[in-house]
């Protein structure tokens, strides 16, 4: 069954819509295009990894204690830690991830993540200014921005626009268009003067959820590294990257 739903050409519908289409299916009841929506948390938790080259695929075995804000946990009540995860158990996929009804996982239910307490039999989509400062700011997914950053550096080639190709196709399954080189060339090459500059700041941000590459002795590989994360972070989190389309 669900081969033969997602073969269909229904479900194989892009999201781009025409003025014909809208006039006579406005509400998209009968299906005349693709429907567009954020991923679910942890579907976006787990695309953000797989996209990184950090996913760990590993199937079955205990839950999992990932990356998370510092605190989450504190409580009054009891001593329990969130004790992070080594050996590539952090980068597991969201289904592993270790879940308390009294601190669950924060990213996840500042994406419409259920708090398991009673069955839910379809998720509400919300859009807040919270849900940006989490895929911004949250741990796991700088950490997600850091290991594409490495990979950029490592498989995209030597220039500047090889290795925003590569970016883009990676996160965004297209090609650099003319649009994204003038917008990222400026951003990079103000990022990289301020890394330049402040090598503990570029330092700093490439530690974020990954151990220390081989690669950052230099002042201009931490800049570069560390320029680089920031593109990935802001690639992953437009739009284009979050909403299925």
């Amino acid at each position: 069954m669900h081969r033969l739903i997602v073969s269909s050409a229904t479900y194989r519908q892009a999201s781009v819509t025409t003025p014909e289409k809208l006039e006579a299916d406005p509400f998209n009841r009968l299906l005349s295009r693709g429907p567009r929506f954020r991923m679910e948390a942890e579907m976006l938790r787990d695309y953000t990894l797989a996209v990184s080259g950090l996913l760990d695929r590993k199937i079955g075995g205990p839950s999992v204690f990932p990356h998370q804000p510092d605190g989450v946990w504190n409580n009054p009540y009891s001593n329990d830690k969130w004790e992070l995860s080594k050996d590539g158990d952090q980068y597991r996929r969201g289904l592993y991830t270790f879940w308390r009804r009294t601190a669950p996982y924060a990213s996840f239910m500042a994406f419409d993540a259920p708090s398991r307490e009673v069955a839910c039999e379809r998720r509400p989509r919300s859009n807040t200014p919270v849900q940006s400062l989490v895929t911004l700011n949250d741990p796991a997914f700088v950490a997600a921005a850091n290991g594409l950053a490495r990979l950029i550096l490592a498989e995209g080639g030597d220039s500047f626009e090889s290795r925003l190709d590569y970016a883009v196709l990676r996160t965004l399954s297209r090609h650099a268009n003319a649009g994204d080189r003038s917008a990222f060339r400026r951003l990079h090459e103000a990022t990289r003067a301020r890394y330049l500059a402040d090598k503990a700041a570029a330092e700093k941000l490439i530690a974020v959820g990954l151990p220390k590459a081989d690669e950052d002795g230099a002042p201009e590989n931490s800049a570069e590294l560390a320029t680089w994360a920031v593109i990935a972070n802001v690639l992953l989190n437009l739009d284009e990257a979050l909403t299925k389309g």
